[in-house]
């Protein structure tokens, strides 16, 4: 990983607010070793207000993820990483499109919910809280 994206992800993931949902945050005795190590995170996620669809296809124990964006078409990620730190697992993905040019998702999985939750910063600025179901393996 180059030190311009290692520091983007350290700047961006690590410093970054996540407003949504604080206090769902698990504490680390009900943290399970599938959220700690990132293996929840495979499959489809959408969001319920719309066609928008993450797919993780595989997470990396170094912090990366080979991720997918859909809207409903097809939008290139342009770099998707994971840590599990204070006291959540967290992820960001990077959307690098026409139209998308540094819009960004900043989510946590939600425990309680089972839910991704977090932000989406856009390419104009603006921020929107968000949430993603785990959708079934056939989906």
């Amino acid at each position: 990983m180059s030190k311009f994206l290692l520091a983007t992800f350290s700047l961006g993931l690590l410093t970054a607010p996540l407003r949504a949902a604080e206090s769902a945050a698990p504490s680390p005795s009900a943290a399970s070793e599938s959220i700690i190590n990132g293996s929840v995170l495979p499959g489809k996620w959408q969001r319920p207000d719309g066609g928008y669809v993450i797919e993780v296809v595989k997470v990396d124990p170094a912090g990366t993820l080979d991720a997918n964006y859909f809207n409903p078409r097809p939008i290139r990620v342009a770099g998707a990483r994971w840590r599990f730190a204070g006291e959540r697992l967290q992820l960001r993905v990077d959307l690098q499109d026409t139209g998308y040019e540094g819009a960004y998702y900043l989510l946590f999985f939600d425990s309680a919910s089972s839910q991704l939750r977090g932000e989406y910063h856009t390419a104009g600025g603006e921020v929107y809280e968000v949430m993603f179901d785990h959708l079934p393996p056939s989906a």
